[in-house]
């Protein structure tokens, strides 16, 4: 714990003995009230103090008014103020700069002070708490902050950054606000440790530690991926979101099964008991048009019942031809405190998702004489017909009771719901002839998808003593099943580009695509899951725990053989008590620095198939890390340092197709072991000041010694991967100026592309890349900001993808955006 103290505005007291903490802290309170009533009277003064660190706003207030204001630092750590402006009476003044911080000469019933956060032992840092109770939400919202105090998205303990012993990315809602992030894919394109790769221009990639990222969460609930069809998972919207959290390695503890990359958890914005509203409008390169609406508040007098809507429309053409999409997305949640110690929680979300001119895969690698094409990145191989719509929709509940011994006890129930329409037409098949332009084939298809995924999670947490020490523990039992039904369309009349690649434009007749197969999908997974943290000494504690799982997966895909007759080829798989423990130390050198380390055993299932046609053995290994962790001024500012380590076997890769049902043949490879470190700082410099930067290294090599090759993108991970981005606020006269930049640089990763005059593959490269990225924002008055944002402003050209079916993508170049924000 932090040893708090008095500052005064303008001047400051020393340090005291932390067993004064809360005597200081009301010292503080009651001299904020005794300041109220001697500046009840005083005559107005002007003022000009914009939205900022409230410590900062405290003490420009103190000079401005010329006032002596005492509180204790930690009270107000993280908690950004509003903007206060004109002539006003100092009390007056006081009263707008503290609105909603509950921190003011007045409690403030609204929020939860400071003093109820010391009290339960943890340092929350850059943390707004909302609500009263079981109301209460950890949220970034409104605190200008690039990190956080707590996070429950690895052991679904409430820890600290410091207290957690893996490494945690946190990218918060000023965060994606300053980059001007509009999905999951502006986010995590600049998340330190995250690389990513294009498959098409629907479709991505992510990875982390040179595996792919295969699982996302929604408050903390699974959700299935499917990096072929995406089905939303890569096209989110962030406009409902407050925060994102990203565990690296594996989390097998929470996910149950996946890769050793890395779990990406969306936390929901949450409503609020005072009133907020605002209205967004940006503009951006090639005609990007989004506006966005945003109201929260009480539904009722004493704010027990809670509600919140947000909105967002946007229509958007690309840098390629003829290529569009357009998004529409709403959120609604309720709260109600039904009891003083049970909250109910009502929601849901919606995404359309209607892109047009689509491409699949990206251009040849080479032309028929196997020297380099070199297309423009706004060339689009796609039909203006060809599209990848998406609906996804979420539906959720959740019951909460705490019990006077602070335990509490959640049940929640999630429904998923997402249907795929796809169409598919794409000039991307073949090698062009160099100088006529012909010879290229087109890569067409149509899928219908439905699939329904309902989760229901229920779980105790609570404090426990053993052997004279207070220690927590979390048990839980989560039950998840998915069906997935479809339609598949046959795309046999395959057929030449007509004329020169060099003059396609995306007009091509639609063609009609009888059905000819159905498939259904039936996946289920039931665990539980117990993980307790130990605190054998206040500096050392230990996280145990452990995730017993059933698993079952059933698919049948049944396509025609003659009109009227269907063959089924069906793959089943189950796997019964399997254990995925995980173990975790953490010791404090002092009231800075911590020392840690974790064990996580990775088990996932696989649906691949043998050359036999039996499903291959689950993937098996070990997760392994070790750091240090540091937390600055008071939790503004988090850094760690990790080396890690993976171990893996029975990975399968694929080594052909069936050429009956076109399904990949794919072998299990005896295993691959990857090393690395990573660095990461993120948090306050120094006040108005933000940073978020890290260093990632990951070196994934097979059991021979080989690079390991993914797939459907057969390329390797970049091995190096370096983020940073700043901003700070303009000091004095030009404070109402907010200037940032940043730079995302990757190392070389290579692909593989066959090769028929010499009958194999040709490895490919794309070199070390890096992409500059600047911001900048006006905040005219209290209710009104403008945000303008640069990406790749050096327009670098570079390929984002390589290898899905023998093509490359280009990267994005160079793009502006305008977003202009009115808060009420």
């Amino acid at each position: 714990m932090q040893r708090p103290h008095l500052s005064r505005t303008p001047l400051s007291i020393a340090t005291q003995p932390q067993r004064l903490r809360r005597t200081l802290l009301s010292s503080a309170l009651m001299a904020s009230v005794l300041l109220g009533s001697s500046i009840a009277q005083a005559a107005a003064v002007n003022v000009n103090i914009p939205a900022q660190s409230l410590s900062s706003a405290l003490h420009e207030l103190g000079k401005q008014a010329n006032l002596q204001i005492l509180y204790s630092p930690d009270q107000v750590q993280g908690i950004n103020s509003r903007s206060v402006s004109g002539s006003l009476e100092p009390v007056k003044a006081l009263e707008t700069l503290l609105q909603g911080s509950g921190i003011s000469y007045q409690l403030n019933g609204d929020t939860v002070t400071l003093e109820a956060r010391q009290g339960n032992g943890l340092e929350l840092g850059a943390t707004t708490i909302s609500g009263q109770g079981l109301g209460t939400a950890l949220t970034t919202e409104d605190t200008g902050s690039y990190t956080t105090g707590a996070s429950n998205s690895s052991t679904k303990l409430p820890l600290s950054i410091r207290e957690t012993p893996q490494t945690v990315t946190v990218i918060t809602r000023q965060n994606m606000d300053d980059q001007g992030a509009q999905s999951i894919s502006d986010v995590l394109r600049n998340a330190p440790g995250i690389s990513t790769q294009a498959y098409d221009s629907d479709r991505m990639e992510f990875s982390a530690r040179g595996y792919a990222i295969t699982n996302f969460q929604y408050d903390g609930v699974n959700s299935l991926y499917d990096g072929v069809f995406d089905e939303g998972a890569t096209k989110v919207d962030m406009a409902l979101y407050d925060r994102v959290d990203i565990v690296k390695g594996a989390t097998g503890l929470l996910s149950g099964s996946g890769d050793p990359s890395a779990t990406v958890n969306l936390i929901r914005k949450k409503p609020t008991r005072e009133f907020k509203a605002s209205i967004t409008g940006s503009v951006g390169s090639w005609d990007n048009y989004r506006t966005e609406g945003d109201i929260s508040g009480s539904l009722n007098d004493d704010g027990s019942v809670r509600g919140r809507l947000v909105a967002a429309y946007q229509d958007a053409d690309s840098y390629l031809d003829h290529y569009s999409k357009k998004n529409e997305v709403f959120y609604g949640i309720v709260e109600a405190d039904i009891t003083p110690d049970t909250l109910f929680t009502f929601g849901m979300d919606y995404q359309n998702i209607k892109p047009r001119g689509s491409s699949w895969t990206g251009n040849p690698y080479y032309f028929s004489d196997y020297s380099k094409t070199d297309f423009s990145r706004s060339f689009n191989p796609s039909t203006d017909w060809s599209r990848r719509d998406v609906k996804a929709q979420t539906v959720f509940a959740s019951l909460e009771h705490r019990f006077a011994n602070d335990w509490k006890v959640k049940g929640t129930l999630t429904q998923q719901t997402n249907d795929h329409d796809t169409q598919l037409g794409s000039a991307s098949g073949g090698r062009p002839d160099p100088v006529t332009g012909e010879g290229m084939f087109f890569y067409w298809g149509k899928w219908e998808g439905h699939r329904v995924q309902n989760t229901a999670d229920i779980n105790a947490s609570g404090p426990f003593s053993l052997f004279g020490r207070e220690h927590e523990l979390v048990v839980g039992y989560t039950s998840q099943a998915s069906r997935q039904t479809g339609a598949t369309f046959d795309g046999s009349q395959f057929g030449l580009v007509p004329g020169s690649i060099f003059d396609w434009t995306g007009h091509y007749p639609q063609p009609d695509f009888p059905k000819n197969g159905k498939y259904e999908t039936n996946e289920r997974q039931n665990s539980a899951y117990l993980a307790a943290r130990f605190k054998p000494t206040d500096d050392l504690s230990l996280i145990l725990g452990s995730r017993l799982s059933d698993f079952k997966y059933d698919n049948t895909y049944s396509y025609y053989v003659q009109t009227s007759t269907f063959q089924d080829n069906r793959t089943s798989s189950k796997q019964h008590g399997r254990v995925t423990p995980y173990a975790g130390v953490v010791y404090d050198l002092n009231d800075t620095y911590s020392l840690y380390s974790s064990y996580t055993s990775i088990y996932k299932p696989v649906t691949e198939k043998s050359a036999s046609g039996t499903t291959l053995a689950p993937t098996e290994g070990n997760s392994y890390e070790i750091g240090l962790k540091a937390a600055y001024f008071d939790g503004r500012l988090n850094a760690s340092a990790a080396v890690f380590r993976t171990d893996q076997k029975k990975l399968p890769v694929q080594i052909g197709t069936n050429v009956n049902t076109n399904e990949g043949i794919y072998e299990s490879i005896d295993g691959a072991t990857t090393k690395g470190v990573e660095f990461e700082l993120a948090g306050e410099l120094l006040p108005d000041w933000n940073v978020m930067a890290g260093y990632t290294y990951a070196q994934t090599k097979t059991a021979d010694g080989d690079r390991l090759y993914g797939y459907p993108l057969e390329t390797t991970k970049p091995e190096n991967v370096a983020r940073v981005f700043t901003t700070y606020r303009l000091p004095g006269m030009l404070n109402k100026v907010t200037v940032g930049g940043g730079v995302n640089w990757q190392s070389p990763f290579y692909g593989k592309i066959y090769n028929d005059a010499k009958g194999d593959y040709d490895i490919i490269e794309q070199h070390s890349y890096a992409l500059v990225n600047l911001m900048t924002r006006y905040e005219y008055n209290e209710h009104l900001a403008f945000n303008l944002n640069a990406n790749n402003v050096f327009d670098k050209k570079y390929l984002s993808g390589l290898g899905n079916f023998n093509t490359t993508y280009y990267g994005e170049p160079r793009s502006l955006m305008l977003t202009t924000k009115y808060t009420f």
